[in-house]
């Protein structure tokens, strides 16, 4: 049996994440799909407008086999550091090939799966000439990737265009961290159809942007499987927004300095100055992101930096979680035909797979539990902004992986 890895936010699932799945299980050849989806925090830095459960369960109902959660130390990250942690988890479930989304603009895929391979080959060298060009571009205020995207302009004398939309940009780190681990997987690039990343108008493909902003009312069923209608019904009318957060994001801050902000993960002096200042008065998650924000960091990467406060993630605990093979991947849903499967992930992976939550977290090694105790922390602080919207939750570790 052939194994495709996806790795996929959902945030929500949409037709085309359901184009996907199909087209990549065509092209592959392969026989089953494996879903790594961001938990209740996303790349963005913010909380998932749903659950990850109800995300999970749209998947299994619209192709995939298996669900497992993308640890929250990658999937609240970078982009270079969602993709790595990725592919070190589908390297350690022995899938055959991996399958991303990109945006070709007029070109054939095979072009820009080119032209991006030649990028990620590019950018996992780093030359010392790289170097010096991005800290330049940093020095003069240009945020991070406008000075990584200029660098490479000016060594490679290509303009980069297509590496500068956002299912690109990913797809070169993908690809930058294939060539680095020396993955045994294939690459699968799938054609964005539709909507762009960012658009907000509604349609058949709409995106998830758009989705996002259609919460009020119904037109959002154009845009996803039929199947789904009663789950988002549901799961949409009370849907989660950052500010939902800025009580508990005010009791992670309240009464830390400068010094000790900047212990958390992906945050600078500079910026641990000012969030302190800041944090002095009242504030919502996305006015405090407005008041730090300045040019060289993007809304994105300030998002992050109040997300890794939220949920205690510091540049120590950071650094465990990348400096072995990942500690643990934890099984949200399966497909009920696809039980022997995860029976045989469960034997051959090369990481532990908590599937029986309770009991599974036990056995692993103390640093590892301790590194789980954070995404068990996200989930209730998540299951907390629920229960305040009149949704009944349970604890976690008592709750038993979907079935669908």
């Amino acid at each position: 049996m052939k194994l495709l890895g996806i790795t996929a936010e959902y945030n929500p699932f949409h037709n085309g994440h359901a184009y996907h799945i199909r087209e990549a299980l065509k092209r592959s050849g392969c026989d089953s799909v494996i879903v790594l989806q961001s938990g209740n925090f996303v790349q963005r830095g913010t909380p998932s407008i749903m659950d990850k459960y109800d995300r999970a369960e749209a998947a299994l109902r619209n192709g995939a086999d298996i669900v497992i959660e993308l640890p929250v130390f990658s999937a609240a990250a970078s982009a270079e550091l969602f993709a790595e942690g990725a592919v070190r988890a589908f390297s350690a479930l022995g899938v055959d090939a991996v399958s991303y989304g990109i945006e070709c603009d007029g070109k054939s895929v095979t072009e820009t799966h080119a032209e991006i391979r030649r990028a990620a080959a590019f950018f996992a060298e780093e030359s010392e000439h790289y170097k010096e060009l991005l800290k330049e571009g940093l020095s003069s205020g240009r945020s991070y990737p406008a000075s990584r995207l200029e660098a490479y302009r000016q060594i490679t004398g290509d303009d980069g265009a297509s590496l500068s939309t956002p299912n690109n940009i990913l797809a070169v780190e993908y690809e930058k961290a294939m060539i680095r681990k020396n993955v045994a997987f294939s690459a699968v690039p799938i054609e964005r159809i539709g909507s762009g990343y960012h658009d907000t108008e509604g349609g058949e493909f709409a995106s998830a942007t758009a989705i996002r902003s259609m919460t009020g009312g119904d037109s959002w069923k154009d845009s996803v499987p039929e199947n789904l209608h009663a789950l988002y019904e549901e799961a949409l009318s009370h849907a989660v927004q950052p500010d939902d957060f800025s009580g508990q994001l005010f009791s992670a801050l309240h009464g830390k300095t400068a010094a000790e902000l900047e212990a958390f993960a992906d945050i600078s002096s500079d910026t641990a100055r000012r969030l302190a200042e800041a944090a002095r008065q009242p504030f919502t998650w996305t006015s405090l992101a407005e008041a730090i924000r300045e040019r060289s960091h993007t809304l994105t990467h300030v998002n992050r930096t109040l997300c890794h406060i939220l949920l205690g993630i510091t540049k120590e605990a950071d650094a465990k979680y990348r400096s072995d093979n990942l500690p643990y991947l934890h099984v949200l849903g399966i497909r009920q035909e696809a039980a022997p499967l995860l029976g045989k992930l469960a034997e051959s992976s090369s990481v532990p797979l908590l599937i029986r939550l309770n009991k599974d977290m036990k056995a692993l090694p103390e640093a590892a539990r301790k590194l789980f105790e954070t995404e068990l922390s996200a989930t209730a602080l998540y299951s907390h902004v629920l229960f305040g919207k009149g949704v009944a939750v349970s604890d976690e570790r008592l709750r038993k992986f979907l079935t669908v």
